[in-house]
């Protein structure tokens, strides 16, 4: 008996330093990485899961404050959302991922999300032990359903509760019977219902251990959103909250749980005693009661599921910030009203050593300029920053000034082959969309690259200055990407034009990447042939014919 005690009390402690060891190691990595650029990998990864939250609350989203598919994918944000993901949660990175989505015109939220950020800045021991608790959130594909688990809730009641009740309490009127009447016939009716209880309890489990797990991770939020709440100050705190309104949830889940880890055990006896209790219903009662619970207190939950995440989110942007300080570096925009924008030192956080170019739009702009010069980043580089600025109130410039305004673009628009969709279809199509928001009371920001190239010369030029002209009588700021100089001299009473320049040196082709005033006096794509290797015959008959 003493070895059998000495070996538990062995095995008891090897787990806790091995627990201890294992939280060591884990704070040594948060601070190490804290502040420093997140290893990507060069694929991208399947962001389907992480956007299951934002789903779920897009429609509760006014649309002239949501960035469309469209445009989040012309501006490459899923690798901006990579860039800028640090969070150890699925909640963290769900909320993250929603937020990025949102350009709220609320001011509140903003100053909610620069409490933590500051605050988790300038607190890194509260910092790192704030993100060990997240991390029991672990990104286990079945942590990132808990949203959809929750909205989905009256569909997930026991459906054979009812049934499971009438076998318990059957079971316990006939073993009742035997014991007192000692009679045979009822004893052998007993031991029957028992084994068709279990039988009913073997068929059932496999269902019941998938929404345990789902539970388990409800729990787990619950719990650390408690534990975050004890380590915050009391401004922060306050917004987890509604953790309080779950305890007798927290209670039922962990009562599953320890069933399950029993199984999970592979102990004879462990198992063995699942099914014998297995008989009298109470894991599937216990659930039952756990999932109607938590529909009366579905609100709650989503308020403590969004605290956690918002938590985890708000140190992946202190880290972002942190990261940028020494390279594009950052800042906080500043909001005005009217349609100025203005910025300076403003660069792509995607983009190493990236030149920084300044921005004063009071008009709308046309820049112009050859391929690869820089135009098309150059709207993306806006574009970006005010998503940036909108959402986690970051902008990688040194300064930015700008209006609250919805965003969208026409960048990289392709044929549709599966739709039947041409290139022309399909980029009308998303100039229509933009004429429909121009109209709306919330000032839009509108990213054009090659207006209309789908189509011939003339009535290219012809279209685009007619929705220029347009959208120059409406509530947006307009800033178009062209190779047609003529556009740009049609429209240069009515939009500031700015243009890019590259050179041609010794067979070398040198873009600077700077902004400049007035409209491209180049026109260098002979001569960019030719310092590309095109055969001297290909840039005589150009130069002929030019």
């Amino acid at each position: 008996m003493t070895a059998v005690v000495l070996v538990i009390l062995a095995v008891l402690v090897t787990y806790s330093l091995e627990k201890k060891n294992f939280k060591k190691k884990l704070r040594m990595k948060l601070r190490t990485e804290y502040g420093q650029k997140p290893d990507t990998g060069m694929e991208l990864p399947d962001y389907k899961e992480t956007a299951i939250y934002y789903n779920l609350i897009r429609d509760n989203i006014p649309e002239d404050e949501r960035v469309d598919e469209i445009t989040w994918s012309d501006l490459e944000m899923d690798s901006v959302f990579r860039r800028l993901n640090t969070t150890v949660s699925c909640a963290g990175e769900q909320l993250l991922f929603a937020w990025l989505h949102r350009l709220s015109g609320d001011q509140r939220i903003l100053d909610r999300l620069e409490r933590k950020v500051g605050y988790f800045d300038s607190h890194p021991d509260e910092r790192v032990e704030t993100q060990v608790l997240l991390w029991g959130l672990k990104k286990e594909s079945v942590n990132y359903y808990i949203p959809e688990y929750i909205e989905q809730l009256e569909f997930q009641k026991m459906p054979f509760a009812l049934l499971c009740r009438m076998l318990l309490t059957s079971l316990l009127v006939f073993t009742a019977a035997a014991l007192l009447t000692a009679n045979p016939v009822i004893a052998s009716i007993a031991g029957i219902h028992f084994l068709i209880n279990i039988a009913v309890y073997a068929i059932a489990k496999a269902k019941y251990e998938v929404e345990i797990e789902a539970f388990y991770g409800i729990v787990r939020t619950v719990k650390i959103g408690e534990a975050v709440q004890k380590l915050c100050p009391e401004e922060i705190s306050r917004e987890g909250e509604r953790t309080k309104d779950l305890k007798n949830l927290s209670r039922i889940v962990l009562v599953l749980d320890q069933r399950k880890q029993a199984r999970l055990s592979g102990d004879a006896v462990a198992m063995a005693s699942d099914y014998l209790l297995g008989a009298f219903m109470l894991d599937f009662l216990l659930y039952d009661r756990a999932v109607r619970l938590l529909c009366e207190k579905k609100e709650s939950f989503g308020e403590v599921y969004r605290f956690v995440g918002e938590v985890d989110m708000s140190i992946a942007v202190a880290s972002f910030r942190k990261s940028l300080s020494g390279t594009t570096g950052y800042c906080i925009p500043e909001f005005r009203q009217g349609r100025i924008l203005c910025g300076t030192g403003i660069c792509h956080p995607l983009i190493e050593h990236a030149v920084a170019n300044d921005v004063f739009m009071e008009k709308n702009m046309i820049i112009t300029g050859s391929n690869a010069s820089g135009k098309s980043t150059f709207i993306k580089v806006v574009a970006v920053n005010l998503i940036l600025g909108q959402s986690i109130h970051t902008c990688t410039a040194e300064t930015m000034s700008m209006p609250k305004v919805s965003v969208l673009t026409s960048m990289a628009v392709r044929d549709d082959v599966l739709s039947g969709e041409s290139y022309y279809i399909r980029e009308i199509r998303y100039l229509k969309r933009m004429i429909d928001r121009s109209g709306k009371d919330r000032l839009a920001f509108f990213g054009i690259d090659e207006i209309l190239r789908g189509t011939n010369t003339k009535e290219r030029i012809a279209a685009s200055a007619a929705v220029l002209r347009y959208l120059n009588q409406r509530n947006c700021i307009l800033m178009v990407a062209t190779h047609d100089l003529e556009l740009a001299e049609i429209m240069k009473e009515s939009c500031e034009n700015f243009h890019f320049r590259e050179s041609v040196e010794e067979g070398d082709v040198l873009f600077d990447y700077k902004l400049y005033p007035g409209i491209s006096d180049t026109r260098n794509a002979i001569r960019l042939l030719g310092a590309m290797g095109f055969p001297e015959e290909i840039i005589t008959g150009a130069l002929i014919n030019n």
